[in-house]
């Protein structure tokens, strides 16, 4: 089998888990369901993901992939967490509207809403997800160590929590779970997340 090959099996099966977690729920998924889903035997799903934490660690690992080049190719704004250079608010803007927009897709929603039930009760899933919550935290802190380039290793990563906690809370009070999404309130949104990385 050629790496191509298997990275599209791979990515199959990925696409398979994504559609069981947004339509069936975690609480309802077995492995012989993911298995199911994208027409395989359990033994060929296990083959790439042993364990069900290791098929949610690698949906979370596609979705930041997936969701950083998104923002890449629509603000063009290097999101790496060692990328060079002053962040302007311009940048910083388009870049936060971006992301807000993106939050806005309900099957992401509940997708991570349903990775979140899981590690409440699953320690492995739960270390999934705090790598992935590590890594989205690090992209962020990038943002503000270009942003506000003064504040010590700390302040930076608090700034990154703090950014990161409002716009994870915000995906759902904004969905139509709580429905509390409004035009200014979405500007109040950018407008603190703003103030965190530049400081104004």
């Amino acid at each position: 089998m050629t790496d191509s090959k298997g990275a599209l099996r791979k990515a199959a099966l990925l696409d398979a888990a994504e559609e069981v977690l947004v339509t069936k729920g975690n609480a309802n998924a077995a492995m012989r369901d993911f298995a199911a889903a994208a027409g395989v035997r359990i033994g060929h799903l296990q083959h790439y993901f042993p364990t069900r934490a290791d098929l949610i660690s690698a949906v979370l690992e596609r979705a930041l992939e997936r969701s950083l080049q998104r923002l890449n190719d629509v603000t063009d704004v290097d999101l790496s967490p060692e990328a060079p250079g002053y962040l302007e608010e311009a940048e910083s803007y388009r870049l936060l509207t971006a992301l807000l927009q993106e939050h806005s897709d309900m099957a992401d929603v509940r997708m991570h809403l349903e990775i979140w039930a899981l590690a409440a009760s699953d320690d492995a899933a739960a270390g999934a997800l705090r790598e992935f919550y590590a890594q989205y935290s690090a992209h962020v802190q990038g943002l503000v160590r270009r942003g506000r380039p003064g504040l010590s290793e700390q302040e930076i990563a608090a700034a990154a929590a703090a950014i990161v906690s409002l716009f994870e809370g915000a995906a759902v009070t904004r969905s139509g779970i709580a429905g509390l999404r409004t035009a200014p309130g979405d500007q109040a949104i950018i407008r603190t997340a703003q103030w965190l990385i530049h400081g104004q």
